[in-house]
């Protein structure tokens, strides 16, 4: 991925094929909702097999996540701990992101809510707002925060703005990026259905098993 966006028609359609099995599977991501395909998808553009993503239903997520990442780096590997937290934070939540900036642990936080102030307790993490339904915005901050996280920075916040009309055309990221890639010609009715009828053959298997 360069720049902006990613360059080519491939890569899009792959962004976008990933999102619509993401809606239809019929084991959904646990860590987050129907609308938000763009962050779950965009987020793990940045990861690596080495990364650990911490789901979003934990209520103990953050000092998991801080858990991880101190033993990760007791045994020198180069990981990333990806932990979400909600928009009113959780009991301690303060506390445990001290310690991991105090000890500069590789873990990205990430929070997807509707509000522009920071989660409570996270006000201290260099914090980064994007656009939680531009999957390209989405992925572009991933990589890029991921980088100096990775090598020892210390954490950092990436904020996904959402919408609760998530599903209407203006805010799913669906539509978006299908529309994004019509405006650059690459993409038409044809491919679309054919990638639709694809989606459909896999999320078929997936409930045959």
């Amino acid at each position: 991925m360069t720049g902006r966006h990613p360059a080519t028609a491939a890569q899009r359609t792959d962004l976008l094929h990933r999102m619509l099995l993401l809606r239809h599977s019929p084991e959904p991501a646990a860590d987050l909702g129907e609308g938000d395909e763009a962050v779950a998808v965009g987020l793990r553009c940045a990861l690596g097999p080495a990364d650990t993503l911490v789901p979003a239903h934990r209520r103990d997520g953050p000092a998991l996540a801080v858990e991880l990442a101190h033993d990760d780096v007791l045994r020198h590997r180069s990981a990333v701990v990806v932990c979400f937290v909600g928009a009113h934070g959780t009991p301690g939540l303060a506390t445990t992101l001290d310690h991991a900036i105090e000890d500069r642990l590789p873990v990205l936080f990430c929070c997807a809510d509707q509000h522009d102030a920071h989660p409570a307790g996270a006000e201290a993490l260099q914090t980064e707002t994007v656009d939680g339904t531009d999957v390209e915005a989405v992925a572009l901050a991933a990589l890029t925060a991921v980088h100096p996280v990775r090598a020892g920075a210390g954490p950092r916040l990436l904020h996904f703005r959402t919408y609760a009309q998530h599903t209407e055309p203006l805010h799913d990221p669906i539509r978006i990026l299908a529309d994004r890639m019509r405006t650059d010609h690459q993409l038409d009715d044809n491919a679309l259905a054919a990638i639709e009828k694809h989606v459909a053959a896999e999320v078929g298997g997936l409930r045959s098993r």
